[in-house]
């Protein structure tokens, strides 16, 4: 019984998404336009940090949107199943490492896509290439797929499932109220909205920065030799 007891006080305060990802990162997130609701946040760590590649059910578009912010610096590249260069613009996000947003698409993938979700890699030297249909073509690690679809309620097949990480951003009423609230103070008050946005902005970089300082000093603790109160560059960090 005393176990049960000990189990259920665990269960209560355990939050998952803690040992995931850390306050400043979230924070990142938000200021690219992800919702702040506990949902979005998980939705969050299983699209940056799932093994397979992410599938978005995104009716509302308000995940396609923090993609697009998110990954705008490292040139995103924007396609569609039924774009005459969609298979260009694979092959140029494979060999140079770049970011491809597939959107709108139904319930079903085109094949090409397969040895990419498969991830069929095969080492040629000092690089690795895909078997697409009849052509090899170099591919990069920093390379990311993400696919949003319009479909509320998508019944996609077993196999695609398997190959996939499917990530449902329906908007949640939290999140929901949050925007609406966002585009209310825009609308009515847009010093107000303004303000907020620089306040969230500055609040991120002090988050960020305290990370970087902990960080920095767990690294300089671990790895100092010798009386702690000789080593200069530690306490100046201490003293920041």
């Amino acid at each position: 019984q005393l176990e049960e007891v000990s189990y259920s006080l665990v269960s209560c305060q355990l939050q998952v998404a803690k040992f995931l990802v850390d306050d400043s990162e979230v924070g990142e997130w938000v200021l690219q336009g992800l919702p702040t609701d506990e949902l979005s946040v998980q939705n969050g760590i299983m699209v940056t940090r799932a093994s397979r590649y992410p599938v978005l059910v995104d009716p509302q578009g308000q995940g396609r949107l923090w993609l697009m912010n998110r990954e705008e610096a490292n040139q995103l590249k924007v396609t569609q199943l039924n774009d005459k260069m969609f298979r260009n613009h694979l092959e140029d996000c494979l060999a140079f490492g770049k970011p491809l947003l597939v959107e709108n698409i139904e319930e079903e993938l085109d094949p090409v896509l397969d040895p990419v979700l498969e991830r069929r890699l095969v080492k040629k030297g000092k690089s690795w290439v895909l078997q697409l249909a009849d052509k090899e073509v170099d591919f990069t690690d920093t390379f990311k797929l993400f696919c949003t679809t319009r479909l509320p309620n998508p019944h996609f097949t077993p196999e695609l499932c398997a190959k996939v990480t499917v990530v449902d951003f329906t908007v949640t009423m939290a999140g929901l109220e949050d925007q609406l609230l966002g585009k209310l103070i825009l609308k009515e008050k847009h010093e107000l909205e303004e303000q907020r946005q620089q306040l969230l902005e500055e609040v991120q970089s002090y988050k960020k920065k305290i990370k970087q300082l902990e960080d920095d000093l767990l690294f300089r603790l671990s790895n100092s030799q010798g009386n702690l109160l000789d080593d200069t560059e530690l306490i100046d960090v201490l003293a920041v």
